[in-house]
């Protein structure tokens, strides 16, 4: 059960006298510039038609800005080049773009693939996907404008699940202290069919089906180790999120992450251990007279059948049925029912399994047609060997028997409530979203916020911190930290920033696409896909032109919080918004755009 905890606000970041902005038609200076080469803006194609799949090729921010460094910026050409951006050439006529890389393209074709998508897990490390399932794990240097140093691809690897694309949402590097190696943790999200998940226990468990949820989102913790110069593949977790996930980032030192997301959300595989519940060892090694009938078995001189009874209800989304050469393994929802070496071993592409009215039924294909079997697995006397699938109906009633007992898992009592009695305000609603702390250690969430308010955008944090989020409270934007491991108090978020009415703003422009801040929160930028661009500075700004006056009482207001609009002169859809402490950059297919926000 996760620990509940609160987002408590500091009273010294809020201002309940706040006024709200002054329109200003002061102009800014806008910088145009030709980008060297188109920048990539791949589409869903025909069979990506869910929400999830809008979410990530609509709000994919195609520029990239650089913790370590706020002198540069980045995006990606639609012929896989990395390009580095000087911002400080950007008021002048002659700005820096160089290329630093390309992304190697493993098929000519790139349809079906997610936009490229680019991450920096340290001073000199990044990680970086084509988007088509390739993760590269890429040496860059120092970056600064002055280095010219070219980016080298240190491991190009294509284990992240059973492929297919997906964008990189986070990276962290850490060092591991026991063996003074390095640990590069990467985030990467996946929308797959709910057929095509890989997964150790039932995507039941989550409320999976083909009919409200044929598509669900897959979040790929990937941890790969750096020892004597090479990088290796560690482990992979894999989380399935059914409802949509906001946010994921890996919180330091590198052994939980905080994710927020609609529930029901869980682990559904590790590539260390098995995430389903065990068969306790005593159920398995019984006297074979005492022991309860938990499935039956017929051989023939080609092939073995068992037979496994569940409830009537049951769907194949209940159940993960692995066949092995030598192994065969039944879970039904988060339980191991089956589990263990076969007998002899056996032809896993000939094999099959089918259910029908709660009935399973697994066909093992020979390999060695000579031998006889006298048992299916070895060390587990809970099957009985039948003649046929007629004697084996005989054993069905008993089998039930069994299978409802260790099903209902609460001692043959009856539930303490029934849901008829639930009335309408005791529902939860599915579109809440939370804020969760997923331990990688135990595989649980340990720590649940429920959010009062939306979440309205996702900004970079100092190096080595999890990126900061903006959630709406009451009318404002409070900016959100979450703590590292490291703290010896109980985790939680630090409030950080508070921008000044932004949830009311953004809850009325129906065309935003991007929303973005910059490091100090001076101003917040809302971008429309076209065109429009709106920014709000703070009351604190420094930047506030003329001094004003209070008409009703003659009060001086030295600092004054200010609106301005501006029209971007482009018919071109708005790719990307990176907000600096001195500019706002807008990027489209072909060119990129410096506002100048704060001469000081």
């Amino acid at each position: 059960m996760e620990q509940l905890f609160e987002l408590r606000p500091k009273k010294d970041l809020l201002d309940p006298t706040f006024e709200g902005y002054k329109l200003s038609l002061d102009s800014l200076p806008v910088y145009k510039h030709e980008v060297p080469i188109a920048v990539e803006h791949l589409k869903p194609n025909e069979e990506q038609f869910s929400f999830q799949h809008v979410k990530i090729f609509g709000l994919h921010n195609h520029l990239i800005d650089d913790p370590w460094s706020d002198e540069v910026a980045f995006f990606i050409s639609n012929n896989l080049q990395v390009f580095k951006i000087n911002l400080h050439s950007l008021a002048s006529q002659n700005p820096e773009f160089k290329s630093v890389w390309q992304i190697p393209q493993h098929c000519e074709t790139r349809d079906g693939w997610f936009n490229a998508s680019l991450s920096f897990a340290g001073p000199e490390l990044a990680v970086i996907t084509d988007g088509g399932g390739v993760l590269h794990i890429v040496d860059t240097g120092v970056r600064t404008p002055a280095n010219s140093h070219l980016w080298q691809a240190k491991l190009s690897t294509e284990i992240i699940g059973r492929g297919g694309p997906f964008k990189i949402m986070h990276s962290m590097l850490n060092c591991n202290e026991t063996n003074q190696s390095e640990i590069l943790s990467v985030l990467a999200l996946k929308v797959e069919a709910i057929d095509q998940v890989e997964s150790q226990i039932a995507l039941s468990v989550f409320g999976c089906s083909e009919r409200e949820t044929p598509f669900i989102n897959c979040l790929e913790w990937v941890e790969y180790a750096h020892a004597d110069g090479h990088w290796s593949l560690k482990q992979l977790k894999r989380l399935a999120v059914p409802h949509g996930l906001d946010y994921a980032s890996v919180l330091s030192p590198g052994k939980s992450l905080c994710l927020i997301a609609r529930e029901p959300l869980g682990i559904i595989f590790d590539s260390t251990r098995d995430v389903a519940m065990p068969i306790s060892k005593s159920a398995t090694i019984q006297d074979e007279g005492e022991s309860k009938v938990v499935y039956t078995w017929a051989e023939s001189p080609e092939e073995v059948t068992v037979w496994m009874i569940f409830d009537n209800r049951t769907s194949k989304h209940d159940l993960v049925v692995k066949i092995e050469s030598e192994a065969l393994k039944v879970v039904y929802k988060n339980k191991t029912y089956l589990d263990g070496e076969l007998a002899h071993p056996i032809s896993v592409t000939s094999s099959t399994w089918t259910l029908s009215d709660g009935k399973l039924e697994i066909i093992l294909s020979k390999t060695d047609q000579s031998l006889n079997w006298n048992r299916l697995i070895q060390s587990d006397v809970r099957g009985r060997k039948v003649l046929d699938a007629e004697t084996a109906a005989d054993y069905e009633s008993v089998i039930n028997m069994t299978m409802k007992e260790t099903q209902a898992g609460n001692g043959g009592r009856p539930p303490v409530f029934s849901s008829e009695q639930l009335e309408e305000c005791d529902d939860m609603p599915m579109d809440e979203s939370c804020i969760f702390r997923f331990d990688g250690v135990a595989n649980q969430l340990t720590h649940k916020a429920i959010l009062s308010g939306l979440l309205l955008f996702c900004t970079q944090s100092a190096p080595g911190l999890a990126p900061a989020f903006c959630l709406r409270h009451d009318v404002d934007g409070l900016v959100w930290q979450p703590m590292g491991d490291e703290f010896e108090k109980s985790w939680g978020c630090l409030h950080i920033a508070a921008l000044q009415a932004l949830g009311y703003i953004q809850a009325s422009k129906e065309q935003r696409k991007f929303t973005v801040a910059p490091p100090n929160m001076m101003y917040a930028a809302l971008c429309d896909a076209f065109s429009h661009i709106y920014i709000y500075r703070q009351p604190n700004c420094t930047s506030t032109g003329v001094e004003m006056v209070h008409r009703p009482t003659g009060r001086r207001v030295g600092n004054v919080a200010r609106q301005q609009v501006l029209n971007i002169d482009s018919p071109e859809e708005c790719l990307g918004a990176l907000a600096t402490n001195n500019f706002l950059l807008i990027l489209t297919t072909s060119s990129l755009f410096a506002i100048r926000v704060n001469s000081d």
